[in-house]
């Protein structure tokens, strides 16, 4: 009975840790919490930076695609020499009214020989802009090409766009 006794006594006294196993083990575990962390805040990070860039190129392209559906439905166009303005006659309001665009640091806007406008959001700069005109819409259809090449800047580093599209004029009577 008595070796029994012991028996019982020194499990009892065997369970648990001691404070060096439960200081290791809680220090492993803050060092997986930290390196996870890290990857989480990194992936947080390069999401906002995507997220950013996606919105810019979305804005840019939808403003051009804007830019040549009125382009399509033009009239009477004019292009200035350093190939940076387009005008041209728009049906709009039922009449016919001058519109122009240039570019500048951003992407104008002019509609009845007013003030421009912006037409980009502020943080999307360009770089060059061009409009190239093809064909004469005489003997051939006139058409246009747009190029551009703007930059954005996300956390200091500035990421570059390149867009080119082509336009061709609907007017028949010109």
């Amino acid at each position: 009975m008595r070796n029994t006794r012991y028996k019982i006594q020194d499990t009892r006294y065997k369970k648990g840790f001691t404070l060096i196993e439960v200081l290791v083990s809680v220090g492993i575990f803050l060092l997986t919490i930290m390196a996870i962390s890290q990857i989480f805040i990194t992936i947080i990070r390069s999401e906002r930076v995507a997220y950013a860039l996606l919105n810019s190129e979305n804005n840019i392209r939808n403003n051009l695609e804007l830019m040549a559906k009125t382009i399509r439905m033009g009239k009477n166009f004019s292009l200035s020499p350093d190939s940076k303005e387009l005008c041209f006659d728009y049906y709009l309001e039922n009449q016919w009214q001058p519109l122009c665009y240039k570019f500048n640091r951003n992407l104008e806007k002019s509609l009845n020989n007013g003030d421009y406008y912006s037409l980009l959001d502020p943080q999307i700069q360009i770089v060059s802009g061009h409009f190239y005109q093809l064909g004469n819409g005489s003997d051939s259809q006139l058409s246009f090409i747009i190029q551009l090449e703007a930059q954005v800047e996300v956390r200091d580093i500035e990421y570059p766009f390149h867009v080119e599209t082509a336009v061709a004029s609907r007017y028949i009577g010109q």
